[in-house]
């Protein structure tokens, strides 16, 4: 009984109902589980129930950084301890602003540049290298190619270390020189994704030609590429740096952001949206099919973006596309009445993954296409932050607050 009462005490200790974990928030129920889709609260079933628990420790830590944000409460990196969880800046950057719900390439509105921008011309500013480093003969070393039946971004994984040991030019490290590696792995990564050979030919052509496609597909892929090529600080950016400062290659920065961006808290939460909106396009009544997950607590991964409380500017950009372009396919009203059913029920709005999973569909992309959009576009970037990062002395060595047994 002991042991069984202890359990319980646990359990409560450690866990808060959707309505409690709600009210410690002060938010509603649908944004509570826009939190759980972008993995920043754990949850999982109670036990001989079809209710969920949220993990009480995710709660209280997104409760003090939502505090922290507004300026309620203290915001030194050692009050707060959350600092590498949507904290206060780490360090200097000129390349992405994210400032009053809008994204900006060193100073430049993103939504602006998809009107017309390649993701050749974005590379070369966020590279700031004012001229045109994307010549006919800056190519990709060859090499034979990854097994195809690998994912696109596991086949980048394998070709970017073969590609850096045969690349003859690799420690060029004059800003000429970075600028053509960069030229040379966004191609590779290109034409890895594809599944072609390595070419001069612009990057959306590339993809386009590859899946099959008319030259309106080529402007959305056009327009989703510049759209996902940098997003300051997140995850695959920060490992980017981390590795460059520690010395190693454009090649080797590149590879650890991408391991990171594939990850299913990073760009790899596409894979799930993808899922989720095809299962619902689907069913005969998606907008029920929406309001069900919301009844039964599931998560809706693809909306919400702590970040822009009023919506994401990158999804609002790629729908207004696909309205103009194919605003009468019945994809895209399919993933409209989910997107319009969601800011209905739960008042939450698309964010960029849902965006790419509805292009996907609009267009009939393969399956799998929004990770290869986010992950080719987001090469630029990260090859823009190691870039950055190898101007600047030393390494990035964060203290950890150690937790553990107190020696003795």
């Amino acid at each position: 009984m002991i042991r069984g009462t202890q359990k319980l005490t646990d359990d409560a200790t450690l866990y808060l109902s959707a309505k409690e974990a709600a009210a410690e928030l002060a938010v509603s129920l649908p944004t509570l589980y826009a939190y759980v889709s972008r993995d920043l609260i754990r949850s999982e079933p109670v036990p001989h129930s079809r209710a969920r628990r949220y993990r009480a420790e995710d709660v209280r830590a997104l409760k003090d950084r939502r505090t922290a944000k507004l300026g309620e409460a203290k915001t030194t990196l050692d009050e707060t301890g959350y600092a590498l969880n949507f904290g206060q800046p780490l360090l200097e950057s000129a390349i992405t602003l994210i400032a009053d719900g809008k994204l900006y390439y060193r100073g430049s509105d993103a939504t602006q540049l998809a009107e017309h921008g390649t993701l050749e011309s974005i590379a070369c500013l966020l590279w700031d290298f004012p001229q045109n480093p994307f010549q006919d003969d800056v190519l990709p070393p060859s090499f034979p190619a990854p097994p195809a039946d690998l994912p696109p971004v596991d086949r980048c994984l394998a070709a970017l270390p073969i590609a850096a040991v045969a690349d003859t030019t690799l420690f060029n490290t004059t800003p000429e020189g970075l600028a053509a590696t960069g030229v040379r792995i966004l191609r590779l990564v290109a034409a890895t994704i594809a599944g072609c050979e390595p070419s001069a030919r612009p990057l959306h052509h590339v993809l386009r030609d590859a899946w099959g496609k008319d030259e309106i597909t080529g402007e959305a892929i056009r327009t989703a590429l510049v759209l996902c090529a940098d997003h300051e600080l997140n995850s695959s950016a920060f490992t980017a740096r981390c590795t460059a400062a520690a010395g190693s290659t454009l090649y080797g920065a590149v590879m650890a952001g991408l391991a990171a961006l594939q990850g299913s808290r990073h760009g790899g939460i596409s894979r799930r949206t993808e899922n989720l909106l095809r299962d619902l396009s689907e069913t005969d009544d998606p907008a029920e099919g929406v309001r069900q997950r919301l009844r039964d607590q599931e998560p809706m991964p693809g909306f919400s973006h702590w970040l822009y409380p009023n919506g994401d500017p990158r999804a609002k950009k790629m729908m207004r596309f696909m309205a103009e372009q194919r605003g009468d396919s019945d994809a895209f009203a399919r993933a409209s009445t989910v997107i319009e059913t969601m800011k209905s029920a739960a008042g939450i709005k698309p964010n960029v993954d849902l965006a790419l999973a509805a292009l996907g569909e609009t267009f009939d992309l393969p399956r799998g296409a929004a990770l290869s959009l986010f992950a080719l576009g987001r090469t630029a970037g990260l090859i823009a932050h190691a870039i950055e990062q190898q101007m600047r002395p030393g390494l990035i060595r964060p203290r950890a607050r150690y937790t553990g047994p107190t020696p003795p």
